[in-house]
């Protein structure tokens, strides 16, 4: 297998921002209309939260085996097929993970600006580029990620700047008004915009950091930020519109973008989505990346070339795109990867855990 390079902790950083970040920028203020109603902005603050108790969990596993990645360790936690086994269903689960991204975006682009163009052609380039980026190596994947750092600060600033004028307040009162049931039952659809961080599974043997708790501060601040663009856009389109409007309107964002007008640009809704693929793009090649690495891994002498099984992910993305073509079902497949997403980033390492640290007392005890 090829060897992989040290990133630093500022890298670790753009990687998990860029990871982290994807279409729930545009979609969650309305996905979360209909649950949490004008308290959506608090259900995305617990979730954000929620993210950082899963940082800590993956931090902790990681600290117990810092020489190793999670792939090389967990064979050793779980028995080799065993360990075998859940290493193969994270490497699908990145895959369609990626997928899912595609079709979501490519969904979105096709009703916003391509709308003639046909969808398999959107699909197979964002394939082509995300599968190129994918082969390369995480230091390689970092430097792609702080140069795309750029278009976050673009957007985030673009969103506040576009969205300041016509608020009003009195859209968010008043706070709780049916309790904390609604809010608590928005933390879960949210939580699904955080995943991401779990990229620390992978990348924490390779992070030169000056200790553990630098490393635990990188990811801190990466989510800190990312919770920050969640709650202003949700507090943006909710000030903005009435919670009628949030729940018809599927990407209130780009809406608000779509009225804004300066006067040296024109369209910035299209200007916006168009360079907004770069951030969506960092998402799915890292899930790519990922996805290869796991299957990489199914073997302690490596199965196989990382470039190999890169572009046999894309060519089974490619195919599994014609399955799904209707909208319902693409909504379908995002509701049922956020559960997913809470089995593989979540309970399984906390079973992991709980597993080495049994281990640890019994070897303890001997």
């Amino acid at each position: 297998m090829k060897k992989e390079e040290n990133i630093t902790a500022r890298q670790l950083m753009s990687l998990v921002v860029m990871t982290q970040l994807g279409t729930e920028v545009l979609s969650l203020p309305h996905a979360e209309a209909g649950i949490a109603g004008h308290d959506t902005w608090l259900s995305v603050l617990l979730s954000g939260l929620a993210a950082q108790a899963g940082i800590m969990l993956i931090w902790w596993l990681g600290s117990r085996y810092s020489l190793r990645n999670f792939y090389a360790y967990l064979p050793l936690l779980a028995g080799r097929p065993a360990g075998a086994s859940v290493i193969l269903i994270y490497g699908c689960y990145y895959a369609l993970s990626g997928l899912l991204l595609i079709l979501l975006y490519t969904d979105i682009l096709k009703r916003w600006i391509f709308v003639l163009t046909l969808t398999w052609v959107i699909i197979l380039m964002l394939l082509i580029v995300c599968g190129y980026a994918a082969t390369s190596t995480l230091k390689k994947l970092s430097y792609i990620a702080q140069s795309f750092m750029f278009f976050v600060y673009i957007s985030f600033l673009l969103i506040i700047f576009s969205g300041i004028y016509g608020l009003d307040a009195r859209n968010l009162l008043p706070i709780l008004p049916n309790g904390w049931l609604p809010v608590m039952k928005g933390v879960f659809p949210a939580f699904s915009a955080y995943v991401g961080y779990d990229l620390l599974l992978y990348a924490y043997p390779f992070v030169k950091a000056q200790s553990k708790k630098k490393l635990l501060l990188a990811m801190t601040l990466a989510n800190v930020f990312t919770i920050l663009f969640y709650v202003a856009v949700c507090l943006i389109c909710t000030m903005k519109f009435g919670l009628e409007q949030l729940k018809v309107i599927p990407e209130p964002i780009v809406f608000i973008l779509k009225n804004y007008r300066v006067e040296i640009l024109q369209s910035i809704d299209i200007l916006f989505l168009i360079y907004y693929v770069c951030i969506v793009s960092t998402t799915i090649f890292v899930y790519f990346f990922l996805a290869a690495k796991a299957f990489l891994h199914l073997r302690n002498q490596g199965l196989g070339k990382q470039h190999v099984w890169v572009w046999a992910i894309v060519c089974v993305c490619f195919i599994g795109s014609f399955f799904l073509t209707k909208r319902n079902y693409i909504l379908q497949f995002a509701l049922l990867q956020d559960y997913t997403s809470i089995i593989m980033v979540v309970v399984l390492p906390a079973i992991l855990l709980m597993i080495s640290g049994i281990r640890g007392a019994v070897r303890s005890g001997t």
